[in-house]
C-alpha cells in the first residue's frame, strides 16, 4: 500500500474513533509508520499535523451536535475537553465564533418556530431538484446576508448568459446543468467572495474556446481574468490568483455533494483527489468549513469503498 493510501486510511479511522483519546503513536501504528515519518507524510498530504487534524475533526463533530441542541459541556467532555472554557477557546480559534452562538441559534429557532431548524457548521447548501428561480433567490439572499456589494442587474445578466450557454445540457442527476454553476455561485457568496468572483462562478463551466470571446465581450475583462486563473488551476493545480482557486474549490465542493450520481467506479478516485489536492489548498486560502466538508465527504466515500473491499 502506498503512503497516500495509508494516510487516507488513517483519516478514515480517525473519524471512526473520533470520540476516543487518540495519540500520535496510535495513529502512526495504524499507518504502519514511525511517528516521525507518519507526521511528515500526513502534514505533506493535509497541510497540518496529525494531532491538529484530530482536534479539528473533533471540533467539527461536536459543533454539529451542539447545532442540534446538545449542551456545550456534554459535547466538550465527549470529545476530550475537560472544561467548558478550554473547549470554547479551541472552538473559537478554529471557527472564528463561540459555540454559544450555535446553541443560541438552536434555542431561538426551537422556541420561535416550534421546530428544530439548525444552523449547520457547513457552507450553505441547497436541495436537489430545486427550481431555478428559487436557487437564484438563495444566491441573492446569500449576497445580502454577507453584506456583499453587488449590482442585481449585472449578476442577473451574467446568470442569464450562463443559462443560455448551458441550454440543453443536463447533469448526471437529470437536473438542468445551470443548477451546478448556480450552486457554485451560492457557495462562493456564502464564503464572502466579491461580486466578480461570484459571477465567475456562474460562468466557470462555459469558459470554453467557442464561448470565450462572447463571455469577454458581455461579462467583461475582470471576470475573464478570474476565469483564466480558474482554467490555469484546473490544468496545473496552481494559480497566482486566489479568486480562480476559490472558483475551483467551490466547483469541487458541489461536485462532491452530488458525487452519488457519478459512476461508482470513480468515487474512490475523486474522493482521493479531493483529499490529496483540494483539501490542503482549501486550508491555505479558504475558511475552515470548506476544508471540513471536502474532507468529510471524501472520507465518507473512501469508507464505503473500504467496506465494499472488506
Amino acid at each position: 500500500m502506498e503512503a497516500d493510501d495509508r494516510i487516507s486510511m488513517t483519516a478514515v479511522l480517525i473519524d471512526e474513533h473520533i470520540k476516543e483519546e487518540l495519540t500520535i503513536l496510535q495513529l502512526s501504528a495504524w499507518a504502519g509508520y514511525s511517528p516521525g515519518y507518519f507526521t511528515r507524510c500526513f502534514k505533506r498530504k493535509f497541510g497540518i499535523s496529525p494531532m491538529e487534524y484530530v482536534k479539528q475533526r473533533k471540533l467539527l463533530t461536536a459543533a454539529k451536535e451542539i447545532a442540534k441542541g446538545r449542551r456545550i459541556l456534554d459535547a466538550a467532555l465527549d470529545y476530550g475537553w475537560e472544561t467548558h472554557s478550554g473547549f470554547t477557546k479551541s472552538f473559537t480559534s478554529v471557527f472564528g465564533y463561540s459555540p454559544v452562538l450555535l446553541r443560541a441559534f438552536y434555542v431561538r429557532d426551537a422556541s420561535v418556530k416550534g421546530d428544530r431548524q439548525l444552523m449547520e457548521a457547513y457552507i450553505k447548501t441547497t436541495r436537489l431538484y430545486e427550481k431555478l428561480e428559487k436557487l437564484w433567490q438563495i444566491l441573492c439572499l446569500t449576497l445580502k446576508e454577507n453584506k456583499t456589494e453587488y449590482d442585481d442587474e449585472k449578476v442577473r445578466m451574467i446568470y442569464e448568459l450562463a443559462k443560455t450557454l448551458h441550454e440543453g445540457e443536463k447533469r448526471k442527476s437529470g437536473e438542468e446543468y445551470i443548477t451546478h454553476p448556480l450552486n457554485v455561485a451560492i457557495i462562493l457568496a456564502d464564503m464572502g467572495n466579491d461580486e466578480t468572483t461570484v459571477c465567475a462562478g456562474l460562468l466557470h463551466d462555459v469558459w470554453r474556446e467557442e464561448y470565450k470571446k462572447k463571455i469577454l465581450q458581455e461579462a467583461g475583462p475582470a471576470i475573464g481574468e478570474i476565469l483564466l486563473s480558474y482554467e490555469e488551476f484546473e490544468r496545473t493545480h496552481e494559480s497566482l490568483d486566489d479568486r480562480g482557486v476559490m472558483v475551483a474549490l467551490s466547483d469541487r465542493l458541489h461536485n462532491m455533494r452530488t458525487i452519488e450520481y457519478v459512476d461508482p467506479a470513480t468515487w474512490k478516485r475523486r474522493a482521493e483527489d479531493t483529499l490529496r489536492l483540494f483539501s490542503p489548498i482549501a486550508s491555505k486560502c479558504a475558511d475552515f468549513r470548506l476544508r471540513s466538508e471536502l474532507e468529510e465527504r471524501s472520507i465518507k466515500f473512501l469508507s464505503v469503498d473500504r467496506m465494499d473491499e472488506g
